[in-house]
């Protein structure tokens, strides 16, 4: 009896984490929308970073004396492509117009696409299944994009939906580049973030300059939007990835970020008043069948002694 009440104490704390990592990465694109449309995208990301960055400083003290330039140099890469770049083209079409749901649903082919091409390692070589997964995850997103394109009147240009999938790309090619360095990734996490926070706030900041919209926020959504960003799609997010690594294989991790667009739908459509067509439904489900096929149709692993 006392087994089955710790076995089940254990479940639901898992449970539990588990919901807290979709709440916390979704609540990103929700934060985006709460405030880039009054602050701006740049603007409100070179606060947010600012913050990040500071908190982390304060957090590591003497151990950033500790970081080598191999792991800002490795970092800065990453963190080009996986937080300046992905965040960049999110904001600036959540910003446009592009409601927060549609961009996760876009944004939310990234795993499709590090399936079907990585070839770092025989087990990972992509193979016809992995590319027809692929085509089918871009036909669900197309489906989506259309029917919310004509359903909207066209008030959002075709350039915004597409933004979402250059931050798809960038991811990608971050997931691909960590796989393939040579350099092992088992050192202090929160050094990791530090410097990829660091460098993002660098993005940022000449972006904020170059377009001339640096402000100092003084809105309440803006204030609450930068808050909310730092603390619970930045700190919660990655701590709460962190404690399921612990406990779950990443593959397991990964599938819990196809869980992130239609709870992002829902709260958007709840706080927001966002619409949600019967074609979103359509594509999510084909982008699920594109998912499941990735998954399950892997090449066989020939190993070799």
């Amino acid at each position: 009896m006392t087994v089955l009440k710790v076995s089940t104490v254990g479940m639901l704390k898992l449970l539990l984490l588990q919901v807290v990592f979709v709440l916390s990465w979704s609540s990103g694109f929700i934060g985006a929308k709460l405030g880039a449309q009054s602050a701006g995208a740049f603007n409100l990301l070179f606060w947010r970073f600012l913050l990040v960055s500071l908190c982390l400083a304060l957090f590591l003290n003497v151990r950033l004396l500790r970081i080598s330039w191999r792991q800002i140099r490795h970092h800065a890469v990453i963190g080009f492509l996986s937080q300046f770049l992905y965040l960049s083209c999110v904001y600036v079409a959540i910003q446009n117009g592009l409601p927060p749901g549609i961009a996760a649903i876009i944004a939310a082919l990234q795993p499709l696409m590090t399936a079907a091409l990585s070839s770092s390692r025989v087990a990972e070589r992509s193979g016809g299944w992995q590319w027809l997964g692929l085509m089918i995850g871009f036909c669900g997103v197309s489906i989506v994009i259309s029917g919310q394109y004509s359903n909207s009147g066209a008030e959002v240009g075709l350039v915004m939906y597409l933004l979402p999938l250059v931050s798809a790309l960038g991811l990608t090619l971050a997931t691909l580049y960590e796989r393939r360095s040579a350099q092992a990734q088992r050192g202090d996490l929160s050094q990791s973030l530090f410097i990829q926070s660091l460098f993002t706030l660098v993005g940022f900041t000449v972006a904020v300059l170059y377009t001339d919209t640096l402000s100092v926020p003084r809105e309440p959504e803006v204030l609450i939007s930068i808050v909310w960003l730092t603390i619970f799609s930045t700190f919660i997010a990655y701590l709460s990835l962190w404690m399921l690594l612990r406990v779950m294989t990443a593959t397991h991790v990964a599938a819990l970020v196809y869980l992130e667009p239609p709870v992002t739908l829902v709260w958007a459509a709840l706080m927001f008043g966002d619409v949600i067509y019967a074609s979103t439904y359509v594509g999510i489900a084909v982008v699920v069948a594109g998912l499941l096929l990735v998954r399950l149709k892997r090449p066989v692993v020939v190993c070799s002694s």
